[in-house]
């Protein structure tokens, strides 16, 4: 291996990073913070302060290489990936053991302090969630034609589990609250 590359393994970020730079090809850390920022999925950092370190050690670690651009007067870098860089996110992309943890979700998080709400309040929070995922309304739009699919495709996915979770609600002891 080289000096400078490492074969730590990625962070969530660090893997979609290197992702929209293999999509998109050469860019800016700017165009990188710009699609975490508009992206739907919320626990996206699109901050500066999350992104341009994130750069800084894809680029320190090889997997990223940084040129200097200045074509219409303006100093700007553009990142690529590197042979490792592609390595390294392919390898972090078929990681299924990873895929299939059970990090950041909000609505998981949320039902996993259920017992704690009013079983009235949880009701109606269940049925509203409900209805947004059946509504399709949080679907981005993108141009790529697998994306929508993708969304429809995980919002009934985590309709019928959170029917599911509904239904044995019901069935299970809970810890006292009002409803």
């Amino acid at each position: 291996m080289r000096q400078g590359v490492s074969r730590q393994r990625l962070t969530e970020l660090e893997g979609a990073a290197l992702g929209h730079v293999l999509r998109a090809g050469a860019c800016t850390p700017y165009a990188i913070k710009e699609t975490f920022r508009t992206s739907p999925a919320r626990f996206w950092s699109g901050s500066a302060g999350a992104v341009y370190p994130l750069v800084r050690r894809l680029v320190a670690r090889g997997l990223l290489v940084a040129k200097p651009d200045k074509r219409d007067g303006r100093a700007r870098r553009f990142v690529s990936a590197t042979p490792a860089g592609r390595t390294a996110w392919l390898a972090w992309l078929v990681d299924a053991d990873r895929a299939a943890d059970f990090g950041f979700d909000p609505l998981r998080t949320r039902l996993f302090y259920s017992e704690l709400v009013p079983p009235r309040r949880l009701r109606a929070f269940l049925a509203e969630t409900a209805g947004i995922l059946a509504a399709g309304t949080r679907a981005p739009q993108s141009e790529l034609p697998h994306v929508p699919v993708l969304h429809a495709v995980w919002a009934r996915l985590r309709a019928s589990a959170l029917a599911e979770f509904a239904e044995t609600m019901d069935k299970k002891p809970r810890r006292r609250g009002r409803g």
